[in-house]
């Protein structure tokens, strides 16, 4: 399981074990079965979630939907299973440009390609989707 002191995904995760079993659900996951040596903390969860699981160290693990689709299709063993969206906890990721930054006319081709119908294409081959909501920065 991601370490949620350090990987971003740790938190999402024991926010989904909440939603599915309560404070409960997590601390048994992330406290007692790490205390018991069931659950296994990960550094870089989306390399060492599919490496434990090919090399049989793992018989189940939590990483992003884009790794498992990544895996599945480059023909490793390993088969996602989908978290009802009930209990599924999401991300928005986001992309800028640095202000001052060496190569601005660069920062902005890639925005205007990661917006593109030809990127989306290739995010959704991975599970992402497009933003379509609004947000306001602070």
């Amino acid at each position: 399981m991601p370490n949620p002191e350090f990987e971003g995904i740790g938190r999402q995760i024991e926010a989904s074990l909440k939603k599915t079993g309560g404070d409960a659900l997590a601390t048994t996951v992330y406290k007692t079965k790490v205390a018991d040596g069931g659950t296994v903390l990960t550094q870089i969860h989306h390399r060492q979630t599919p490496l434990f699981l090919m090399q049989g160290r793992a018989q189940a693990g939590v990483t992003w939907q884009s790794e498992a689709a990544f895996q599945e299709q480059a023909g490793n063993p390993i088969t996602h299973v989908d978290i009802p969206p009930a209990q599924n906890t999401t991300a928005i990721y986001a992309g800028a440009e640095v202000r001052n930054g060496p190569h601005p006319e660069a920062a902005q081709l890639w925005l205007s390609f990661i917006r593109s119908p030809a990127a989306i294409s290739i995010f959704e081959r991975y599970g992402f989707k497009p933003f379509t909501g609004t947000t306001s920065a602070g």
